[in-house]
């Protein structure tokens, strides 16, 4: 992704990309904390883009990482490339929590 769209390479901390590939399957006494497709592909995207592992491109790839999830899982978002930038920019700055942006998946799906 960094050699299609720019950026430094690298990943920054490895116990920070472990803990984000690892969020979605969060549970709390053997009940999973995300248990819809739409909120582990948020938590996929969220721990990303919010944990900052790489050195570059956290954004690009937690909404990558989102819709690959989904895709494996038969789920296409259905939306063009302005608005999911936007969407996770505005995750980024904090004016869309986790939860907002698993109702954004499932709304644009």
């Amino acid at each position: 992704m960094i050699r299609e769209t720019g950026g430094s390479a690298g990943i920054r901390d490895k116990g920070l990309l472990e803990s984000a590939v690892a969020q979605p399957k969060a549970s709390f006494e053997k009940i999973e904390l995300y248990r819809t497709l739409e909120s582990k592909a948020a938590a996929y995207c969220f721990s990303t883009v919010m944990n900052h592992p790489f050195v570059d491109g956290n954004k690009r790839t937690g909404f990558v990482a989102a819709d690959t999830f989904l895709r494996i899982n038969g789920y296409f978002l259905e939306v063009d490339q302005q608005l999911g930038e936007e969407s996770i920019l505005r995750l980024a700055s904090g004016q869309m929590s986790k939860e907002q942006l698993a109702t954004w998946f499932a709304e644009n799906l």
